[in-house]
C-alpha cells in the first residue's frame, strides 16, 4: 500500500504550535522546543496559559482520568477505611443516646444522682491517604469544570469524554464517603502515605495530584513538556491549513521587522480560544502596532451586511480568515484581509478569490494600502502577485512573498 506523503503545511504546523484550544480538536504531540516558542509570547496572558496547561494536561491523560473516575475511585468509595472513636458526653438531669452504665453509676455513688453519661461511636475517614484522595477529586472536578465554561471542552472532539468524568467524580464527592473526608491542603506526609497505599484509587490520586501541581509550575522547561505531551490541533484539515497560513504570516512579519528595526518590537502570542481576541499582537516601542485575528468579525459592516440585514432580516456577520490590522500613532488604522482555500480545485479557487473580491468591497474604508485581499490556497496558482491588482492570489509554496510583506507593512 502506498502511503499519501504528508503535506509541507502539515509538518510546518506540526513544528509550530498554534495554541489551538477549540473542542473541535484531537491532540497531537509536539516536541519540547517548539512548545517553548509558543510558551515564550505568552507568558503576558497568565489565565490563558494556565487553560492551555491544563487542556494539554487531560489531553495526554484522558485514559487515566477515565481509569480513576470509572474505575478505581467508584471501587476505592465502597470500600473505604475509617477509624472508630467512642466520644463521652455527661448530662444533667436527664440524657440522649447510648448510656454508658458503668459511669453512670459511679456519678450516682459519689453524690451525682441526676448525671448520666452517655458515649457515642464516630467514624472517621482522616486517613491521609484519605485527604489526598479527596483534595484530589475536589481539584479535578474543579479544573474540568474550568475548562467546560472557557469553553474549551464539549461533547465532541479530544473532549468528549470530559462532561461525563466531571459528572461521575462531581456526583461521587457529593454522595459518597467522600463528603465525609475532612478538607486539607496534602502534604507530602499524605503523599507519602498514598504512595505506600495498596489501592491503585491512591496511586492514581497522588499521580493526579502531582500532575495538577505541574499546571501551577513556573519552570518554563516543565511547562513545555507539559505542553508538549498533549498539544492539540484542530480536527479538519482545512482548520489546520488555515491556522498554519496564520502563524506562516506571522513569521514572515516579525522577521521582517526584527530586521529592519531591531530591538524594537516585542510578539504577543494568544491561544485560539472561544470569545478570543487577536491571535497575535506586534507591539513597537513608540505605540505602533499589529494584531492579526484568525476567522473573526474584527471590522465594520460595509454595504453587503448592512443590505442583507435590511432587506434579508440577516444578522450574521462575514468572518475574513485572517485580518491584519495596522496602527501607527498619527496615522489611521488601515487592515488587510486573508481569505484561504485548502483545495487545488479551480472552482474552489474561484470561489475564494471572489470571496477576497468581497471583502475588498466590504471593508474598502479599511483597506487603504496594498495589498487590499489575499487569496492563499494549498493547491497550486499559476499566477504571481502583480502590484496593480487590489487583490492577489498565492499559494502555499510561495507563501509569504517578499513583495506582499513590503506591502502589507509600508509606512511602518
Amino acid at each position: 500500500m502506498t502511503l499519501t506523503p504528508t503535506p509541507p503545511w502539515e509538518d510546518f504546523l506540526r513544528s509550530h504550535f498554534p495554541g489551538y484550544l477549540l473542542p473541535e480538536s484531537h491532540r497531537q504531540g509536539i516536541d519540547a522546543a517548539s512548545a517553548a516558542r509558543f510558551l515564550e509570547h505568552l507568558t503576558q496572558r497568565p489565565d490563558q496559559l494556565r487553560l492551555l496547561l491544563l487542556a494539554s494536561l487531560f489531553a495526554a491523560r484522558m485514559d487515566a482520568l477515565r481509569d480513576f473516575s470509572r474505575v478505581h475511585l467508584p471501587e476505592l468509595v465502597r470500600t473505604l477505611h475509617a477509624r472508630t472513636e467512642v466520644h463521652a458526653r455527661t448530662w444533667e438531669g436527664g440524657y440522649q443516646g447510648r448510656l454508658d452504665v458503668r459511669a453512670t453509676l459511679a456519678h450516682h455513688l459519689n453524690a451525682g444522682p441526676t448525671r448520666f453519661v452517655t458515649r457515642a461511636r464516630r467514624r472517621r475517614f482522616d486517613l491521609p491517604e484519605q485527604i489526598l484522595l479527596r483534595a484530589t477529586v475536589r481539584q479535578l472536578v474543579d479544573e474540568l469544570t474550568r475548562l467546560r465554561l472557557a469553553g474549551v471542552t464539549a461533547s465532541y472532539g479530544w473532549s468528549q469524554e470530559a462532561s461525563a468524568h466531571e459528572g461521575n467524580l462531581r456526583h461521587l464527592l457529593a454522595s459518597t464517603v467522600l463528603r465525609e473526608i475532612p478538607e486539607e491542603r496534602p502534604g507530602a506526609f499524605h503523599l507519602k502515605a498514598a504512595a505506600m497505599a495498596r489501592h491503585e484509587g491512591y496511586t492514581l490520586a497522588r499521580s493526579w495530584f502531582l500532575w495538577l501541581d505541574e499546571v501551577e509550575s513556573i519552570d518554563p522547561e516543565r511547562r513545555a513538556r507539559l505542553l508538549a505531551e498533549g498539544a492539540l490541533v484542530p480536527l479538519e484539515d482545512h482548520t489546520r491549513f488555515e491556522l498554519a497560513v496564520a502563524v506562516r504570516l506571522l513569521q514572515a512579519l516579525e522577521a521582517r521587522l526584527v530586521a529592519t528595526q531591531p530591538g524594537r518590537w516585542h510578539l504577543e502570542r494568544t491561544a485560539v480560544l472561544p470569545g478570543r481576541a487577536e491571535l497575535a499582537t506586534l507591539l513597537r516601542d513608540d505605540g505602533a502596532r499589529l494584531r492579526l485575528f484568525y476567522n473573526q468579525s474584527e471590522l465594520d459592516a460595509g454595504a453587503v451586511e448592512a443590505g442583507t440585514r435590511h432587506y434579508l432580516g440577516h444578522t450574521g456577520r462575514m468572518r475574513p480568515d485572517l485580518t491584519l490590522r495596522l496602527s501607527r500613532p498619527g496615522a489611521p488604522e488601515r487592515a488587510v484581509v486573508v481569505e484561504i482555500k485548502h483545495s487545488s480545485r479551480t472552482a474552489t479557487l474561484l470561489e475564494g478569490f471572489h470571496e477576497a473580491h468581497l471583502y475588498r468591497l466590504e471593508y474598502g474604508a479599511w483597506l487603504t494600502g496594498w495589498p487590499q485581499a489575499v487569496l492563499v490556497s494549498s493547491g497550486a496558482i499559476p499566477g504571481t502577485p502583480r502590484r496593480e491588482d487590489p487583490v492577489v492570489a498565492v499559494d502555499w509554496a510561495r507563501w509569504v512573498p517578499d513583495e506582499v510583506v513590503d506591502g502589507m507593512l509600508e509606512g511602518l
